[in-house]
């Protein structure tokens, strides 16, 4: 069970983001099917791309792909620290075998946005069964 946690707390967020945009599009005042298919197609679609799209970030991070930048920004603050030479990294070489030695997950996030948008495009197919 404590590992389908993880999975429940991200689809509990994907149906928050849905849930928000299905009630700022007025779903509830509609009066026809087809426009109800069409508001729960973008809701479920857009929580499937923040998710899957934060996943694809995760991935892109334990590449390596923004260990530079976040160096950088750790450098900088640390510099203007009182005392400079107690730093936690001292070079980047340092900092990168760190970051590679645990690498963040990502899998159920990739998971659960798929899941998202696969269920917009079944309220797609019956958005387009209502005209």
């Amino acid at each position: 069970m404590k590992k389908y946690v993880k999975y429940l707390i991200t689809a509990a967020i994907g149906l928050a983001i849905a849930f928000l945009i299905i009630c700022l599009k007025g779903t509830f005042t509609k009066d026809n099917a087809k426009d109800v298919m069409h508001i729960l197609t973008d809701a479920f679609f857009v929580a499937g791309v923040l998710i899957s799209g934060y996943g694809i970030l995760v991935i892109a991070s334990n590449g390596g792909t923004f260990d530079m930048f976040a160096y950088g920004f750790i450098s900088i603050f640390q510099f203007f620290k009182k005392d400079y030479k107690k730093r936690k990294y001292k070079d980047f070489y340092e900092y990168r075998k760190t970051k590679q030695a645990s690498p963040r997950p990502f899998f159920y996030l990739v998971i659960v946005g798929l899941f998202y948008i696969a269920l917009s495009m079944i309220f797609l197919i019956l958005y387009y069964k209502f005209q």
